[in-house]
């Protein structure tokens, strides 16, 4: 009697070359032991259910960070793994609290609360109304009264942000013991689009269950699962994470010619991840049929659908900075040959701004250091807000003249004995001001601080950006090297100048938080700065060789 084989995308059927070369013994084994296989992960996901290798990359974050956002394509698997990890936590770690969130009820009864109960144990999913126990659900209502509680006192609790945030003020989320062998201590799942007011809440709610990790032993809160869809686009939690990141890992993408996309990413705030899941990495997820409905797509929509790369909603003003603008400090040059040139944006109850660029002998301009600097003063914006606003590192911070000259000092020691040209915001540098002794401006005093600095070259904003642009810009369809390849770098110690980069609006004019950093980036890319040997170094004024 033939066989016949239940189709599953992750367990193949035996081709009928295969079958010719077994015996019928071993190929009934084989079907046997197959169809075992898929009925118990239908019945019992929780324990037979599929790992997927994507998965895998996860959980490594999660191993040393307490956040994790996870961008994803259409079908990915995203969803799953959360609803597989939140239930994981409750099951294995005792008196754990979870808060699973959507945007609504109904999306909360439809998928959330519809994954997390296809994900539990079997023997829970009947277990009614207990002694401490109680898991009541339908497919329709969702779980009895949004939540419910395992035999191991364990409580998932539903919310959604249409809710008043003060449903989540209070209150403790995540285990409050983790076993030894146990490496997950999930506190909170926020799904889609999440507001960053929740989000900076449900933080401070699991900061009082930390423990220490079995992986190297570092005390961090439970964690937070972020799952997001690419095709949302662009919204303050997405912004505030990808903003400033840095890809770790990547793979080229077989629809976009090769192009590099990311696998994992490091945001600035440290404690975060984000991971990117591939709808190609899931068996289960129908990529033969997507890849044929993605076919002729714009480059923007194969990103979003395949790759989970969101797409901002409004255009970027600098669309070619990427990853292959950031280098890690060990990787720079060493400079010993490099004209360095020093950007200076004065400021009146704000910090100056300050970056030291490098240009090294291929023409190719680094941005090495940056005053005020993310390790030392934080963020120059802050981006755990709605609404993009000024940092710490933007708050007075009580510098008179003298010290910023100490500032100046300090970051050119990396250039040793070279000359370094100077340049300073045309208007403030020379607007005069009041002292004892009668009228003077910042570049008179800096002069008396053995400081010399030149006015910026006075040209208009919109072709200072221009000219950002036009040091970033490659022939992305060619190999980078040293003909190809962008002419303004930056080093990743410089997180607020990249960040402020990313995020500038100057639509937003003076008020634009991201502004002064940007200016700086401005007046050394108006100033065409080319590379020229000592012998060949002549100033012109003007900020120009």
């Amino acid at each position: 009697m033939p066989l016949t084989w239940t189709p599953h995308p992750a367990l193949p059927a035996l081709s009928k070359s295969e079958m010719l070369s077994m015996s019928a013994e071993k190929i009934l084994a084989y079907w046997e032991k197959r169809e075992q296989a898929i009925k118990d992960e239908k019945d019992d996901p929780y324990r037979h259910g599929f790992e997927l290798d994507i998965w895998k990359r996860a959980d490594e974050q999660l191993k040393n960070h307490s956040e994790l956002l996870i961008m994803g394509g259409n079908r990915s698997s995203k969803s799953h793994l959360c609803a597989r990890r939140v239930v994981q936590s409750l099951v294995e770690n005792p008196g754990t609290i979870i808060w699973c969130l959507t945007e609504t009820s109904a999306n909360s009864i439809q998928f959330q609360q519809k994954l997390i109960f296809n994900a539990l144990p079997k023997e829970l999913k009947s277990l009614g109304r207990g002694k401490v126990g109680y898991v009541m659900y339908s497919l329709r209502n969702g779980f009895t009264a949004s939540k419910f509680t395992l035999p191991n006192r364990s409580e998932c609790i539903f919310r959604n942000w249409s809710q008043d945030i003060s449903t989540i003020e209070g209150g403790e989320i995540g285990s409050p013991q983790v076993p030894v062998n146990q490496t997950h201590n999930i506190g909170f799942w926020a799904d889609e689009l999440v507001p960053m007011s929740w989000v900076n809440t449900l933080r401070y709610r699991t900061i009082t269950r930390s423990h220490a990790s079995a992986y190297d032993g570092v005390v961090r809160p439970a964690a937070g699962l972020i799952s997001f869809t690419a095709v949302d686009g662009w919204n303050s939690v997405v912004k505030s994470m990808l903003t400033g990141a840095r890809t770790i890992e990547s793979t080229k993408a077989d629809l976009l010619n090769g192009e590099e996309v990311p696998l994992v990413q490091q945001p600035i705030r440290k404690a975060s991840s984000v991971v990117y899941f591939h709808t190609a990495a899931n068996p289960f997820g129908g990529w033969e049929a997507m890849k044929n409905q993605l076919e002729g797509e714009k480059r923007e929509t194969i990103l979003c659908r395949a790759y989970g790369v969101p797409v901002r909603q409004s255009r970027a003003i600098f669309p070619s900075l990427s990853d292959k603008n950031f280098c890690t400090p060990e990787k720079l040059p060493d400079f010993k040959d490099a004209n360095w040139v020093m950007s200076i944006d004065p400021a009146g109850a704000k910090p100056w701004t300050m970056v030291l660029f490098a240009v090294d002998p291929h023409g190719v301009a680094w941005a090495v250091k940056e005053f005020p600097d993310f390790d030392t003063w934080g963020g120059w914006i802050d981006l755990t807000k709605d609404k993009l606003s000024a940092g710490e590192a933007a708050q007075p911070n009580g510098y008179g003249l003298k010290d910023y000259a100490d500032e100046i000092r300090r970051m050119e020691k990396m250039c040793g004995d070279s000359e370094v040209i100077r340049i300073i915001d045309p208007r403030l540098g020379a607007a005069s001001y009041q002292k004892s002794e009668g009228s003077s401006n910042i570049i008179d005093d800096l002069s008396d601080e053995d400081i010399i600095v030149q006015p910026a070259e006075a040209l208009d904003i919109e072709t200072g950006l221009q000219a950002i642009n036009n040091l970033l810009a490659w022939d992305r369809e060619k190999p980078m090297d040293l003909d190809n390849k962008p002419k303004l770098m930056f080093s990743d110690e410089c997180q607020n100048l990249i960040s402020c980069l990313q995020a500038y609006q100057p639509s937003a004019g003076l008020k634009c938080p991201s502004k002064d950093l940007v200016d700086n980036c401005r007046y050394f890319a108006i100033g065409n700065f080319e590379y020229f040997s000592e012998d060949d170094l002549i100033s012109t004024g003007g900020g120009s060789y």
